[in-house]
């Protein structure tokens, strides 16, 4: 995050903050027996792990946003869950992981698709380790179905960041977040 102005950094803050009450129902509410009780509805609720970066990849186009909000987002949420502060290690994965495909891109192509693809992937995946919380006699039903629940929640939850990005953008607040200028060639030394 090198050259980054500190109303970069603010805004990953704030918006990291506002994105950890968003995870509090995850972690807080719905923490060892609700979930086992309550599998499709935590499954449904996952995808709240995925507003934050999404928001500050749409609104910036710059490497590192989403996984320093999702970091603060952690941070946030790590005193108020069962789970203590390892829930920053489960949100910063998510930015790490949502960080990835534009690094492909050198961080170059910001293209609306990628960010779907990516995010539904990244919540199918989490969908594994969600089930070893799961109690052990949750049918086999609702484990298969936490698999295409998880995906959709990852790009309902995409879509919905990717609106309130483009509503922040019309007011005019997030003016000059935007990278405008364009990445420069690195010469790769032999």
């Amino acid at each position: 995050m090198k050259n980054t102005s500190t109303r970069i950094l603010l805004t990953c803050a704030a918006i990291g903050v506002a994105n950890g009450i968003l995870l509090l129902p995850v972690f807080g509410i719905f923490s060892g027996a609700a979930i086992a009780a309550a599998p499709l509805l935590y499954t449904v609720l996952l995808g709240f792990w995925f507003f934050g970066g999404v928001l500050m990849q749409t609104l910036t186009h710059r490497p590192g946003v989403a996984l320093l909000t999702t970091f603060i987002a952690g941070l946030v949420i790590g005193p108020f869950t069962p789970y203590g502060f390892s829930t920053v290690l489960s949100t910063a994965t998510v930015g790490l992981c949502q960080e990835l495909p534009f690094l492909a891109t050198l961080y170059r192509k910001w293209p609306t698709w990628l960010f779907y693809v990516a995010n539904g992937l990244i919540g199918l995946a989490y969908a594994f380790p969600a089930q070893a919380i799961f109690a052990a006699d949750t049918p086999d039903g609702i484990r298969l179905a936490v698999y295409p629940m998880a995906a959709a929640s990852a790009v309902a939850t995409t879509w919905i960041a990717r609106i309130v990005a483009k509503r922040l953008d019309r007011t005019g607040a997030t003016r000059g977040l935007m990278r405008t200028a364009p990445v420069t060639n690195v010469a790769i030394e032999a």
